[in-house]
């Protein structure tokens, strides 16, 4: 893997049998296929592999990050979780914990290591907002080498706060009513009970201390007006940092939530964090 490569184009012949390719695959979830694809950098391999997980409900699928990794030299994982964009089922935000499961035991696979010549002990979690959110729910995962989480919604500690303040439930249903038209078999109140029961057990602030002992990297955007960082990155890291500062880092980038105008600092400071992690194996 080679951070410097980002923007830079590989010089491979055509006919070189390690073309960096794109993959179609489908990944079964329960009574569902997953639809997604897998790019393929040039070379021989094994790659170091990262699985990217867009936010709620994908209008930001963050593809550019997934081309600029595979021109670092690594296998990138996209997909759309049940119930949602084309995919099959019910949208729920259970169902999407379930398929990031999955989507690790997918690259995981001994006959998909071989086939998309997959270094196993080097696999990564990369997400955005609800993408963060199921990174940092999963990343616990002992076959995760290490993490990064842009911006993560905690929709745990949402749904509590949206249990006892009218306004911050009132954000919560504006917010989700705007995602709803790519969703299958939902609605927003749905969502909003979901969350609201299930708020507790979510919440990352709950999951820190088992947090501080991973390798991850959590990037804040300063003008975040969709996860402010008073809920959502503030008392998540001051709870980590209760517990060990060693092992999970974080940067503030001076942009908005979907990192609109700093798109390559963003896969930069991604880029040469995942390099950095994996030179140390």
């Amino acid at each position: 893997m080679d951070s410097k490569r980002i923007f830079v184009d590989p010089e491979i012949e055509l006919e070189d049998g390690y073309f960096p390719n794109l993959y179609e695959i489908k990944i079964k979830s329960h009574d569902e296929e997953l639809i997604g694809a897998i790019l393929t950098p040039g070379g021989k391999g094994p790659h170091p592999t990262v699985i990217l997980l867009h936010g709620f409900p994908g209008y930001e699928d963050n593809h550019d990050l997934a081309h600029s990794l595979r021109r670092c030299g690594l296998n990138v994982l996209i997909f759309h979780y049940r119930g949602c964009w084309g995919v099959g089922g019910e949208f729920t935000f259970s169902n999407c914990i379930e398929d990031v499961k999955e989507s690790i035991n997918f690259v995981t696979s001994e006959k998909n290591i071989k086939t998309f010549s997959i270094d196993k002990d080097n696999i990564f979690l990369v997400g955005h907002s609800m993408g963060g959110f199921l990174t940092l729910t999963n990343c616990l995962d002992e076959r995760i080498k290490a993490s990064v989480a842009i911006s993560p919604y905690d929709f745990g500690l949402k749904g509590c706060v949206m249990k006892e303040d009218e306004n911050e439930l009132r954000d919560g249903i504006e917010m989700f009513s705007g995602a709803i038209d790519p969703l299958n078999n939902t609605d927003t109140m749905s969502l909003i009970r979901e969350v609201i029961i299930n708020g507790n057990k979510w919440s990352l602030l709950n999951k820190a201390e088992e947090l501080s002992k991973k390798k991850v990297l959590i990037t804040a955007a300063t003008r975040d007006v969709v996860g402010p960082n008073k809920l959502h990155h503030i008392p998540l890291m001051r709870e980590i940092y209760k517990y060990s500062k060693e092992n999970v880092q974080e940067v503030y980038v001076d942009t908005d939530h979907s990192y609109s105008s700093k798109r390559v600092l963003l896969t930069k400071t991604i880029a040469e964090y995942i390099e950095k992690i994996y030179k140390q194996s």
